[in-house]
């Protein structure tokens, strides 16, 4: 019984030692998280609509092309929210997609790009438009290249349809 005893102290005493030195990893932050949370998602996106709206300024612009109707659309005041829910609608797809509480509730990415035929040129403006964003915003480059990933991944349903 005293062995017994022994036995048990010696096991508590192991385990107690063990666990003083060794503290649990903290759980791994979103990128949501790292990003700055919703602020810094529409930071991000707010400087990738200014980019790309001086883009299409440009002499040789590319993207004037596919965003025409909407520019149109809000200067004529047809609609002129649209481009304020297409910002409203980015910043909650970006806040889910980046393990975010957001919850995008607009068109999925085929749907919402069918029939505008965007080239890969376009694609490709489009996305150093982004970089950019990114890179204003200071993104450190493992975000920076996380944010980019989660955007190449939509590629396939924005172009060509």
């Amino acid at each position: 019984m005293q062995q017994l005893r022994l036995s048990l102290a010696l096991l508590a005493a192991t385990l107690f030692l063990f666990s003083c030195g060794h503290e649990a990893a903290p759980a791994p932050t979103t990128l949501y998280t790292r990003i700055g949370q919703a602020d810094g998602i529409a930071k991000i996106v707010d400087q990738l609509i200014a980019n790309v709206g001086a883009e299409t300024q440009q002499t040789n612009t590319v993207m004037l092309r596919t965003h025409k109707p909407m520019l149109d659309a809000v200067s004529s005041g047809a609609d002129p929210t649209r481009l304020q829910r297409l910002r409203n609608h980015f910043i909650d797809q970006l806040g889910e997609a980046t393990g975010g509480p957001l919850k995008y509730t607009g068109m999925n990415m085929l749907a919402a790009h069918k029939g505008m035929m965007i080239t890969e040129n376009e694609f490709a403006v489009w996305r150093q438009a982004a970089v950019a964003s990114l890179t204003t915003n200071q993104l450190p480059a493992k975000e920076k290249a996380e944010l980019l990933a989660i955007l190449d991944a939509m590629k396939a349903d924005v172009v060509g349809h």
